[in-house]
């Protein structure tokens, strides 16, 4: 965790004076529209004594910062979490999504209301969750947005600066005792599958995951947790393939392949398209038993010809949808 070492620059972070002032930042839930106040109403009176860490996946490294001291001279008011760039933010209550901001000094940021006239804050989000607006209700493990680094938090290690408020006052509570809880493998993988289909590229995002959280994943598959199945395909070898002429053959790529690319995974699947009679070539490089490393412009036709047979667009680019077919075929 050397990287996520204080500097000058970090303490310095979040007192910057660009950002606007507290009565428009956390005073503007006071004119929300009826609509908007019923659907805070709905979440109840009780304030949720112990909550979930809002960062999905760990590891993570709560700093257990707040009121700490400023260079510009006021205290810092919420709670810094360090975790790798990217990394889902959920809602650890149900909750109101009230404000979605893009200021100078929060960044990208996202207010909501919680039960108990409570109000969480999400500032330095590397980007804002997928279908995160005003208005949304969200459930327990509901995308608010990515761990980032952004507003005066550029230039430093990324994290979540949380905060809690009350309604019927600016005064900040420290959110470092109530972050208790934490979320069960079993729904990390329930709120996960929902975030992949919300996410803009849940391909890239599979990936990140597993390059980051591997361990996470194969203990809650070991643990018989639904693991997603985009999840289940990175976290399997590159490619894998039974012979030719084995009773099945199935074939799992770990990532897209396309026109240029080389590796042993693109003589793995020139192996399937020839098996399946997808033919590559019929004599020479790539043909049956004379597979090469290259996607060349045989194997793209010969992907052509898979994804046409099998309902997946035709584009010769080897994706999440193809990869997907592929993992399904039996001879």
């Amino acid at each position: 965790m050397s990287a996520l070492a204080f500097t000058p620059f970090f303490a310095a972070a979040q007192a910057t004076s660009t950002r606007d002032s507290d009565s428009s930042r956390y005073g503007s839930w006071r004119r929300q529209s009826e609509e908007l106040q019923q659907k805070i109403a709905a979440l109840g009176s009780v304030v949720e004594a112990n909550i979930a860490m809002p960062i999905l996946f760990g590891p993570v490294n709560n700093l257990n910062n707040f009121g700490e001291l400023r260079v510009s001279g006021r205290t810092h008011e919420g709670e810094d979490i360090m975790a790798p760039k990217g990394t889902p933010i959920v809602s650890p209550t149900a909750a109101v999504v009230t404000r979605v901001d893009y200021g100078a000094g929060e960044g990208n940021a996202v207010y909501t209301a919680n039960s108990g006239g409570e109000r969480f804050i999400y500032y330095h989000l590397d980007r804002v969750g997928e279908g995160v607006v005003e208005g949304l209700v969200l459930a327990r493990g509901d995308l608010i947005g990515y761990v980032g680094n952004t507003g005066d938090a550029s230039g430093g290690p990324a994290h979540l600066h949380l905060e809690i408020r009350k309604s019927d006052g600016n005064a900040p509570t420290d959110p470092f005792p109530r972050l208790t809880l934490e979320f069960t493998p079993e729904e990390k993988m329930v709120y996960l599958s929902k975030i992949l289909t919300q996410a803009t590229d849940p391909n890239a995002l599979a990936q990140f995951l597993v390059a980051n959280f591997r361990t996470t994943f194969t203990a809650a598959a070991t643990r018989g947790a639904a693991v997603p199945p985009l999840i289940s395909g990175f976290l399997a070898p590159a490619a894998s393939t039974t012979p030719a002429n084995a009773t099945s053959t199935v074939l799992v790529l770990a990532r897209n392949l396309y026109f240029g690319k080389t590796g042993e995974d693109v003589r793995a699947l020139q192996k399937f398209l020839n098996a399946h009679g997808f033919i590559v070539a019929t004599t020479g490089s790539g043909s049956l038993g004379r597979e090469t490393t290259y996607f060349g412009p045989a194997t793209r036709s010969a992907v052509i010809k898979y994804q046409a047979a099998h309902g997946v667009p035709t584009t010769g680019y080897v994706g999440i949808l193809t990869r997907a077919s592929l993992a399904l075929v039996r001879a």
